[in-house]
């Protein structure tokens, strides 16, 4: 009798473990990496990374091939268009401003982050209407918003294609991870038992 109670303890401390890991992993932050192509034959690529955080979506930009040390690069979320349609010239309206601008060092590489508010992953992924990411060339006094030189197309239907389908960061998807840990949990338990009646 003794025996059943600590292999009750047991399970139900390892069950609420499970549980508590369950939940830390489901708040788990998810993202996907996209890579930025060049425009306009400038040589300039890069990854942007959209993550799910409290309160909005962290864009994260990483590029390289910057032609000039200081210069500052705006960058933002368009949309109703595609990279090809900016290539072509009928570049779409910008929706979604990135407000921190990436700056030029001396080895061609810059950043930016910023967080846009009061969005998701899922809406900014969802299929209402097709939109990119463009960073920007040097702003010319008089000259307004300066070409692309570097894009991504957001992809879209993300109500209807699973993370696993995109390019992305992290390991195994939470719901995944809760299943090996749940079985590891049964298995134990099982063999447990089998020892308990075999020793008695």
């Amino acid at each position: 009798m003794h025996g059943t109670k600590q292999l009750a303890g047991i399970a139900f401390g390892l069950g609420l473990l499970i549980f508590v890991a369950g939940s830390a992993l489901a708040k788990e932050e998810r993202s996907v990496q996209l890579e930025l192509t060049p425009s306009r034959d400038s040589g300039v690529s890069g990854i942007a990374t959209l993550t799910d955080v409290e309160g909005g979506v962290k864009v994260e930009l990483s590029m390289k091939g910057l032609p000039e040390k200081g210069v500052e690069h705006i960058n933002h979320i368009h949309g109703g268009g595609t990279c090809a349609d900016d290539r072509a010239g009928r570049t779409a309206p910008v929706t979604i401003p990135l407000h921190t601008v990436v700056v030029a060092h001396a080895d061609g590489r810059g950043s930016a982050t910023t967080t846009v508010k009061d969005v998701t992953l899922e809406e900014l992924l969802g299929d209402d209407q097709h939109r990119f990411i463009l960073l920007h060339a040097k702003v010319k006094e008089g000259q307004g918003v300066p070409p692309g030189i570097s894009c991504a197309d957001l992809p879209q239907n993300f109500r209807n294609t699973n993370f696993e389908n995109l390019p992305m960061s992290g390991g195994l998807p939470p719901i995944e991870l809760l299943a090996i840990l749940l079985g590891v949990l049964l298995v134990g338990i099982s063999a447990m038992l089998v020892l308990r009646r075999l020793i008695a």
